[in-house]
């Protein structure tokens, strides 16, 4: 089977160039390729907003950036086992969770708090009747769901999660969880594609998607994924990856029509002609990149262009290399 996209990785490989297949010589940029309150202070997450702006960085469409998720669950967990050594006693902590889902039962954290205490004290069956609780009383909770899907079982699991995309289709977590749930690629790759029906402007899903399928298909995810989610150059130079040289070359300036303010493309589109034997026309693209960003009003940061130049030449890019550093000079 031949090797698939993984858009996950923090670096691509060191010899991908636009154009030129898997398989092929050179490298790309950094920019290719989530009355008792006080007793328990709890983050302020009432008002759940499901959708959101529209997608504002890679692999984050909507929702919480990274870290978010892990840094609020790690807030509940130490607010919790801080209560229990201030009352020195899991039923007095008991009774006031129980204040804060009563007096504020649309409140999501008050309710995973209170399951996750039963569950600190070894009473998973309680942690799952509290948490079932809460995803009636806060059905367009993310976290509640999720929580009650931590606490389940397997098949109990994929059930919540399919009764949780109908409460919330657009959201890209939910469909990310429900597909990773999944025993195997073709039944993830299968809710991915519906969580796509819901959300097709969603990068997120499309990247994952994408990294389940064979290059054919992904080459035709990719064509689809780029004219729903335009602004997001990783789709694009991951695309313009499996293409042939010239159909590359067409994908790029694609590109920079939809991203315009993106130095990566321009860099990409260097490295595609110097690999494929054009290497006098890459002083030009650079030349014609840095001036038209700095017509676009793109603050041109020499220390991250200097840096793209170093990676070139170790991936053995030279002209792109020279190139940026003649004109960073």
């Amino acid at each position: 089977m031949a090797a698939r996209i993984e858009f996950s990785n923090t670096n691509p490989p060191s010899n991908y160039v636009a154009g030129l297949g898997r398989c092929a010589t050179g490298l790309t940029t950094g920019s290719d390729i989530g009355p008792a309150r006080a007793a328990l202070d709890l983050p302020d997450r009432s008002a759940t907003t499901i959708g959101g702006a529209a997608p504002a960085g890679v692999g984050y469409g909507r929702g919480k950036g990274p870290g978010t998720e892990e840094e609020e669950s790690k807030k509940v967990y130490d607010e919790i086992q801080k209560l229990v050594r201030q009352t020195k006693n899991i039923e007095t902590a008991r009774l006031l969770l129980n204040s804060v889902i009563v007096t504020n039962p649309k409140h999501p954290l008050g309710w995973i708090a209170a399951a996750r205490l039963e569950e600190l004290a070894g009473e998973i069956q309680a942690a799952r009747q509290l948490i079932a609780k809460g995803c009636e009383e806060c059905p367009k909770s993310e976290d509640v769901w999720i929580e009650a899907c931590r606490l389940s079982s397997p098949d109990e699991a994929k059930a919540l999660m399919a009764s949780c995309v109908k409460e919330i289709p657009k959201s890209e977590k939910l469909w990310m969880q429900a597909a990773e749930l999944q025993e195997d690629e073709v039944k993830k790759s299968r809710v991915l594609r519906r969580g796509l029906v819901h959300i097709p402007d969603s990068a997120m899903l499309w990247k994952a998607v994408v990294e389940l399928a064979n290059e054919e298909d992904a080459r035709l995810l990719l064509l689809r994924a780029v004219a729903c989610c335009p602004l997001h150059v990783e789709l694009w130079l991951a695309l313009a990856r499996l293409e042939t040289y010239e159909r590359a070359k067409k994908i790029l300036n694609k590109a920079r029509l939809s991203l315009p303010k993106e130095p990566a493309i321009w860099i990409s589109t260097a490295k595609l002609e110097e690999a494929n034997g054009n290497s006098a026309m890459v002083e030009k693209i650079i030349e014609r990149g840095i001036a038209t960003l700095l017509r676009e009003g793109v603050v041109i940061d020499r220390e991250a262009w200097m840096k793209e130049a170093e990676a070139a030449k170790r991936a053995g890019s030279v002209a792109t290399s020279q190139a940026i550093i003649h004109k960073m000079s």
